[in-house]
């Protein structure tokens, strides 16, 4: 990752810009956000490309708390300092906290019927289709090293399918990657 990744200055983007785009992404992407955001950083505002994106996303993963709002506090920082923190964040939780209001009031009365669980089941499956999606676009697009995918799968089996605890898992499988990004670049130093 770039040094000035989390450093560098969004030109130009004013607050109502950071606020409005956030905000779409929320309205949007409500129950998975992140091929919104995605479409609208990359695409649409054209703020990252691909790789600064997969990037970020990479980062906002470690990071304690849901990926696209720790990114929505990193790009707002890089455009407008802290308050851009403050306004993305408030923009890209707005309008999910509201209908999640509405909709836990809702839900109380009528979760005993048999219609809102199989409302609830599709609704996870479309989420869960969404985030493959995304991953899969993310992974074609970024083309990471055979190393990156081989600690990937190695994730997935370990948390998916054994299911390993996930800190332990996370914990010795960084270990490894960051072993297997030295030797790669002592590797490519030596050429």
């Amino acid at each position: 990752m770039p040094d000035d990744l989390l450093a560098a200055p969004l030109a130009r983007v004013s607050r109502a810009q950071l606020f409005t785009s956030f905000l779409k992404m929320g309205l949007l992407g409500f129950g998975g956000v992140l091929p919104w955001a995605r479409r609208v950083l990359v695409d649409e505002r054209r703020w990252l490309d691909d790789r600064e994106f997969a990037e970020l996303i990479g980062l906002c993963q470690v990071l304690p708390g849901p990926n696209v709002v720790n990114l929505s506090v990193i790009i707002g920082a890089r455009a407008q300092g802290p308050i851009g923190s403050l306004i993305a964040v408030t923009g890209i939780l707005f309008v999910p906290v509201g209908v999640m209001l509405l909709i836990a009031m809702f839900y109380a009365s009528v979760a005993h019927e048999p219609l809102a669980s199989n409302a609830i089941a599709g609704a996870s499956a479309a989420a869960a289709g969404l985030i493959i999606g995304t991953g899969m676009r993310l992974l074609l697009q970024t083309r990471p090293p055979l190393r990156g995918l081989v600690i990937g799968g190695a994730a997935f089996i370990a948390v998916g399918v054994l299911q390993w605890p996930l800190l332990s898992v996370i914990v010795v499988l960084i270990v490894v990657a960051v072993a297997l990004e030295g030797h790669a670049a002592r590797t490519e130093g030596k050429r």
